[in-house]
C-alpha cells in the first residue's frame, strides 16, 4: 500500500476530484484547507520594513491511501489536472504504508482500503 499526500491550489480540487473519480476502485481521499510556504514563497516573505507578514498562500491537503498497483494512475492524475504552469503548483509525495485496517469489519491490508 502507498500513501499520497498532495498539496494543490484551492481552484484545481474540482478537476482533481472529478477525475479521481473516474479511477476503477479509488479508494478515496481526505481534503483539509492549508496554509504553508515554500521554496516558491519566498519573495512573500520579504519586507523592507519588517513588518509581520500572515498572508500565507492556501493551499488544499489531499491524503490517499491507496493499493501499490493504483499509485501511478492516481499521482499522474492528480499532476495532470492540478496543473496550471504557474508557480506554486504544488507537490505530490508518495510513502509506503505497513498495514490499514477497517475499524468497522477488522479487515486489513489491501482490503481494509
Amino acid at each position: 500500500m502507498k500513501r499520497i499526500i498532495a498539496f494543490i491550489k484551492p481552484n484545481m480540487l474540482d478537476d482533481v476530484v472529478f477525475a479521481l473519480h473516474d479511477i476503477e476502485g479509488f479508494p478515496g481521499a481526505s481534503i483539509s484547507e492549508v496554509q504553508g510556504i515554500g521554496s516558491g514563497s519566498r519573495d512573500h516573505l520579504k519586507h523592507a520594513d519588517r513588518t509581520p507578514f500572515h498572508g500565507f498562500p492556501k493551499s488544499v491537503r489531499m491524503e490517499i491511501v491507496c493499493a501499490t498497483a493504483q499509485t501511478e494512475e492516481i499521482v499522474e492524475t492528480i499532476r495532470e489536472k492540478a496543473h496550471t504552469g504557474l508557480p506554486d503548483d504544488g507537490k505530490i509525495y508518495v510513502s509506503s504504508v505497513d498495514d490499514a485496517v477497517r475499524v468497522r469489519t477488522g479487515e486489513r491490508g489491501d482490503d481494509a482500503v
